[in-house]
C-alpha cells in the first residue's frame, strides 16, 4: 500500500528561539518611545522607528511561535500512532474468528489519525467487502489523514509569505516620509545625511519581516519532513493491517 503525502527536533528549537527573539523585540517596540541616545540608536529604538507596520509583524511572530508549539505537540509520533496500537489491533484482527467489533471500537477510542484510517477499512471488512475494496478504502482514508496534517502547516507558509511584504510596505512608507521631510525642509535640501537617516530608519521593517519569515519557512519544511516520516510509519501500520486481513482469509 502506498500513502501519498503532499509534499528533526534540535533544529526546530533553534528556529523557534529566533522567532521568539524577533517577536519579543517587535512587541517591545511601543515601550521604546524614549528619545534615542546621542550617537547610534539601540535595536529597540530602531524597531520603534519602524512605525505601525511593526504591529502586524509582531502578530505574525506571535502566531508563528504559537503554531510551532501546537504542531510540536500534535505531530508527536505517539499522537499519530499510539504506543501499542499495531500490536493490539493485530491481536484483535488475527483472533479466531477476528474480533472486528472490538477492533472498530479500539480504532475509534484511539482518536489518532492511524485509528481514523483503519476504522474505515475495518468497517468494510465487517460488511464482507472484497480485499480490493478494503485496501482501497484504507489507502484513501490514510491519504486523507496525511493531507489533513499537511494542511495544518499552511499557516507557516502564509506567515513566511506576508512578513517580507509587510516589511517592504513599511519601508516604502518610511521612504515616502523621508523624502517628504527633505523636500519640505529647505535647509535639508542637498544634504545626503538627512536623507540617509530617513532611509535607514525605513529599512527597519524590511529587516524585521525577513527576520520573521526566514525561520518560519525553515519551520515549515521541518514539519513537512516530519509529516513525510509519519506517513511512512502510517503506511507500515496499514500494511500490517492488510497482512492480518490476508491471514484471516486464508
Amino acid at each position: 500500500m502506498t500513502i501519498r503525502p503532499t509534499r528533526a527536533t534540535s533544529a526546530g528549537t533553534v528556529v523557534v528561539s529566533a522567532i521568539l527573539l524577533a517577536g519579543a523585540s517587535v512587541a517591545a517596540a511601543p515601550q521604546a518611545a524614549s528619545a534615542p541616545k546621542a550617537g547610534q540608536e539601540t535595536m529597540l529604538d530602531l524597531i520603534f522607528l519602524g512605525g505601525y507596520v511593526m504591529i502586524p509583524l509582531g502578530i505574525c511572530s506571535l502566531l508563528a511561535v504559537t503554531f510551532f508549539l501546537e504542531r510540536i505537540i500534535a505531530l508527536r509520533e505517539n499522537k499519530i500512532i499510539p504506543d501499542g496500537f499495531t500490536g493490539k489491533l493485530r491481536e484483535l484482527t488475527t483472533a479466531k474468528p477476528p474480533n472486528l467489533e472490538k477492533a472498530f471500537e479500539f480504532c475509534v477510542e484511539s482518536k489518532a489519525p492511524i485509528g481514523n484510517a483503519i476504522k474505515v477499512a475495518v468497517e468494510k471488512w465487517r460488511r464482507g467487502r472484497a480485499k480490493e475494496d478494503v485496501e482501497k478504502s484504507l489507502e484513501d482514508a490514510a491519504s486523507h489523514e496525511v493531507s489533513k496534517m499537511n494542511r495544518s502547516l499552511r499557516i507557516f507558509r502564509i506567515i513566511a509569505a506576508i512578513s517580507p511584504l509587510l516589511g517592504l510596505l513599511g519601508t516604502v512608507y518610511g521612504l515616502i516620509r523621508a523624502f517628504q521631510t527633505v523636500a519640505a525642509d529647505q535647509k535639508a535640501i542637498g544634504k545626503a545625511a538627512s536623507l540617509a537617516h530617513g532611509i535607514y530608519e525605513a529599512m527597519v521593517t524590511t529587516a524585521a519581516g525577513l527576520t520573521i519569515a526566514i525561520p518560519t519557512l525553515v519551520i515549515y519544511y521541518y514539519f513537512q519532513r516530519k509529516v513525510d516520516l509519519l506517513a511512512d510509519e502510517m503506511e507500515t501500520a496499514c500494511d500490517e493491517f492488510m497482512d492480518a486481513y490476508q491471514e484471516a482469509h486464508q
